[in-house]
């Protein structure tokens, strides 16, 4: 008995082998669609799912890339927080001044960060290759997982947005809000974050 295949979702055939599930290195606009515990470590991780909307490299538009954000802090210069820190001022869940207010406080508040999902935030991913094995390369979130910005930080304005879904959460995400004057970004080695490390010290 045949089997009827449904070719609306193939794409180029020529392409399959090019690894359609594979981002390219580049920057734009991503939507973050799940937040979630890792499970392959113990409560200590979580995993952040992002689906890209838009991009310098354009065959790289609805790929999906995914990274592990770990709780543990082994450098112990507060590593883990400055990027957990990034991604949510970065999303709007909260700002630099609001970070200024319960460091002075000494607070520690509970963010729900499961409002993370369906936010669009604008990232640069980065291929580095794979420290056991020459042959093989990743593709990660640059400037040490800190290079996620605010769709409406200034330091974006030239990269690729989905203009729709800018709209339609502008008001959502809110202000791009800065204590200090951050550098434009580099390409490959983009100084994301830098409010974060004006706020917390350099990684």
């Amino acid at each position: 008995m045949g089997l009827a295949f449904d070719f609306s979702n193939v794409g180029d055939p020529e392409k399959i082998h090019d690894g359609g599930t594979r981002a390219k290195p580049g920057r734009g606009m991503v939507v973050i669609k799940k937040w979630s515990e890792y499970t392959g470590a113990k409560g200590q991780a979580h995993e952040l799912e992002l689906e890209i909307v838009a991009w310098t490299d354009k065959d790289s538009v609805a790929v999906t890339h995914t990274e592990n954000i770990f709780h543990t802090d082994k450098s112990g210069k507060g590593f883990p927080m400055k990027r957990l820190t990034c991604l949510s001022m970065a999303a709007g869940l909260f700002n630099a001044n609001d970070v200024k207010q319960w460091q002075a406080q000494g607070s520690q508040p509970e963010i729900d960060m499961t409002k993370l999902v369906d936010r669009p935030v604008m990232i640069e991913l980065i291929e580095e290759p794979d420290q056991n094995d020459a042959t093989k390369t990743w593709i990660r979130i640059g400037n040490f997982g800190l290079a996620i910005y605010h769709i409406k930080d200034p330091r974006c304005k030239d990269w690729p947005r989905n203009t729709q879904i800018y709209n339609m959460n502008a008001a959502k995400v809110g202000d791009w809000v800065e204590t200090a004057k951050a550098a434009p970004p580099k390409q490959q080695a983009a100084s994301a974050g830098a409010a974060v490390d004006a706020l917390f010290g350099n990684v």
